[in-house]
C-alpha cells in the first residue's frame, strides 16, 4: 500500500506550531527544525512545496520566517498531502484483464466504458482516504493536541518559543 512519508509528517507537525503563532510574528525554518530536532533542509523542502501550496506565507528580512497563510481551520489534511506529496493515486490499473487468453480481444466489455470492478473499489476506498483527510483540519490538530498534553508541557512549548523565537 502507498505510504505518505515523512514530508507529511514534518509539514504537519510543524504547521501545528505556526497555528500559535503571535499576530504578525513568523516562525524560521531554523527554529521549527531545532525545536522538533529535525533536518533544516529537509525541512525547509517541506515549506518551499507549503508555500506553493499556498498554506504558508513567508516574510524575508530581519523579521523574517513563516505564517500561516490562511486560518487553521481552512487547511485541511488533504490541502497538505496535495500540496507536500502531489496529486497521488491510491490504485493504478495496469489493465491486466485486458491479456485474458480466452477473451475475445475485439469485444472486451469494458472497452465501452465499464469500470473495472477492482479499480472501482479501489476508487472507493481513495474516496473514502480523501474524505476523512479533508475532515480534518490544522486547527483540529492543533486543539486535539492541546488536550492530550500537560498543561505543563504547553507552558514548556509556549516558553521555548517565547526564549527563542519571540524574544518576548
Amino acid at each position: 500500500m502507498p505510504t505518505l512519508g515523512k514530508n507529511v509528517e514534518y509539514a504537519l507537525h510543524s504547521l501545528v506550531y505556526l497555528v500559535g503563532t503571535p499576530k504578525g510574528s513568523t516562525i524560521t525554518i531554523r527554529d521549527l527544525a531545532k525545536f522538533q530536532n529535525i533536518s533544516e533542509s529537509y525541512l525547509a523542502k517541506v515549506f518551499t512545496k507549503l508555500k506553493k501550496g499556498k498554506i504558508v506565507r513567508s516574510n524575508i528580512g530581519v523579521k523574517g520566517g513563516y505564517a500561516l497563510a490562511r486560518a487553521a481551520d481552512e487547511i485541511t489534511f488533504l490541502d497538505v498531502v496535495l500540496a507536500v506529496e502531489g496529486e497521488l493515486s491510491f490504485f493504478e490499473c495496469k489493465g491486466i484483464r485486458d491479456k485474458c487468453v480466452i477473451l475475445d480481444q475485439a469485444n472486451l466489455p469494458w472497452k465501452r466504458g465499464d469500470v473495472c470492478t477492482i479499480h472501482q473499489v479501489m476508487i472507493e476506498a481513495e474516496n473514502k482516504i480523501r474524505e476523512t483527510l479533508r475532515g480534518k483540519n490544522v486547527k483540529w490538530l492543533y486543539d486535539t493536541i492541546n488536550n492530550k498534553v500537560s498543561p505543563k508541557l504547553q507552558a514548556n512549548i509556549l516558553g521555548w518559543f517565547n526564549t527563542n523565537v519571540f524574544r518576548v
